[in-house]
């Protein structure tokens, strides 16, 4: 016999990534870096999206057409993926050529460095001179004028110390992003092992993270120290495993959703050889990988050297003149659509209303997805097709759902449903403490789980049990109103009292 009533189906599964919406050169550079379906799907598109949104956002802005404002086009991305997943491999090979280019500046830099010192050596020995001419006509009682004249235009043209800036930071204290953001602005925070990311000290600086997602002015003041301001383009990509973003939840995932810190990121938790699974499009591992093309991730890595390598020009000129892309007309129509389709779900009742922070920030970040993937297969081309933005959009679309998927778990209704099946399980177990009989409704509030002794807590947890059909309330009789719970047995009857020679009828008291 069984006790259990059906399983409770408390989230819906989670179609396939959609890889075809990416380009070509980026879904071979994803099938590569897959390893014959050894590594998850959406690892991977993680990993090169990322790492597409920090070789292109120093190059482009995007005008968003609901606020007629350009915006950067840094995307915020975590990923989820338990040990022994790929986080490490696939990062690593994605971002070889950042590490190249970062090689190519320190070189830069120590050739900028030596011209400097000599530079600064004949400055400084010019700036001597002009202020020995100021003492001396001082001293003398002359006209300064010429002299002030002479050393104002020479302090004018002190030559400027080079920078050596920071693209990646890795495990980086805020200080130092901060600090390093301040001397160059257009950078990315890449780790993935992001545990020491989401410690205590975050939920003090969630205002910052969001700043630099919305492209605003971030302003560092310190008590003693020099105020830091800067407008801050920032690619996030955060890999860590599900059970310590969950621990970081339950401790400070309120103040990290209230605050519009979750809402601004690229979710999605990645789940082996389960039906919820991100990965589901191709991560059953086949053995025959001879079809992988070592040639996919080397045009990839090409690719980004090549706007890396533009990058460097700025750097080195210090000119950094984005170029503003724009959807076309029909681009237009197509993602305010979009947008208000999206918007209805989060009506109340409705599949994405827990997600609203979330769908809210949707719209931009399929417009900043879109102008990515514009520009990282044209460089001259400024205006985003109606093929592109509806290409993010699915993206977008599928982002959602996923984290919808997850963040179930937060709401009241799977909470409520997670009691409901831990309140079935104590049922079970009575029963079987009973040999199957029937036992008093008042047994539960005696002596099951303390969470549920409480009548206006319980009573909604039973009606729901009972709604199911696989329990249901009786009394003995008349005389003996007591209400009992008892259960289905398999020929369709409800066990009835063992000295009964009549079958008790059903009970369903208000």
């Amino acid at each position: 016999m069984s006790y259990f009533p059906p399983a409770l189906p408390l989230i819906n599964p989670v179609s396939p990534f959609p890889i075809d919406a990416l380009p070509l050169i980026m879904q071979n550079a994803i099938n590569y870096l897959q390893d014959g379906g050894k590594v998850p799907t959406v690892l991977a598109v993680n990993a090169v999206l990322a790492a597409v949104s920090l070789a292109c956002h120093s190059h482009i802005n995007v005008l968003n057409p609901y606020t007629n404002i350009e915006e950067h086009c840094s995307l915020n991305i975590l990923t989820l993926a338990d040990s022994g997943m790929g986080k490490s491999s696939v990062s690593k090979q994605v971002m070889k050529p950042f590490d190249a280019f970062r090689a190519k500046l320190n070189e830069s830099h120590r050739v900028n460095l030596a011209v400097w010192r000599e530079n600064y050596v004949v400055w400084k020995t010019s700036q001597k001179a002009f202020e020995s001419k100021l003492r001396d006509a001082v001293k003398k009682g002359l006209c300064t004028d010429e002299a002030q004249t002479a050393l104002k235009s020479h302090a004018s043209v002190e030559p400027v110390k080079p920078m050596l800036p920071t693209l990646v930071y890795n495990d980086t204290s805020l200080a130092a992003l901060i600090a390093g953001l301040s001397a160059y602005p257009c950078a990315g925070l890449v780790t993935d092992e992001a545990s020491n990311f989401f410690d205590s000290r975050l939920k003090e600086n969630l205002a910052f993270f969001n700043k630099a997602w919305d492209g605003d002015v971030y302003e560092h003041n310190r008590h003693q120290r020099a105020t830091q301001c800067f407008k801050p383009t920032l690619t996030v990509s955060l890999m860590l495993q599900p059970s310590l973003f969950f621990d970081y939840m339950k401790k400070d995932g309120d103040k990290a959703l209230e605050s519009g810190f979750l809402s601004r990121f690229l979710f999605s938790n990645i789940t082996p050889n389960n039906t919820l699974s991100s990965c589901v499009l191709s991560y059953h591992y086949r053995p025959d990988t001879a079809y992988r093309d070592e040639s996919a991730l080397t045009c990839f890595h090409d690719l980004i050297g090549k706007l890396l390598g533009q990058q460097l020009k700025q750097i080195n000129s210090g000119e950094g003149k984005k170029k503003i892309l724009k959807l076309s007309p029909e681009a237009e129509a197509h993602w305010e659509n979009i947008r208000e389709n999206w918007l209805t779900y989060t009506l109340p009742g409705c599949a994405w209303s827990y997600i609203k922070p979330m769908v809210l920030k949707a719209s931009t970040n399929a417009l900043r997805i879109a102008a990515l993937l514009n520009y990282f297969t044209n460089q001259e081309d400024d205006i985003i097709t109606l093929d592109v933005i509806s290409r993010a959009s699915a993206m977008m679309n599928w982002y959602l759902n996923h984290t919808a998927a997850w963040f179930y778990k937060f709401t009241d209704e799977y909470k409520f449903q997670q009691d409901v099946q831990v309140l079935t399980q104590w049922i079970q177990y009575k029963f079987r403490s009973t040999n199957g009989l029937p036992f008093k409704k008042n047994d539960v509030i005696k002596y099951g789980p303390n969470k549920f002794r409480r009548s206006e807590i319980l009573e909604p947890l039973l009606n729901a049990i009972m709604n199911t059909g696989a329990f249901t309330y009786i009394v003995k009789s008349p005389e003996n109103p007591a209400i009992y719970i008892t259960w289905l047995m398999n020929d369709g009857r409800y066990m009835p009292f063992y000295d009964d020679k009549q079958p008790p009828s059903p009970q369903n008291p208000a």
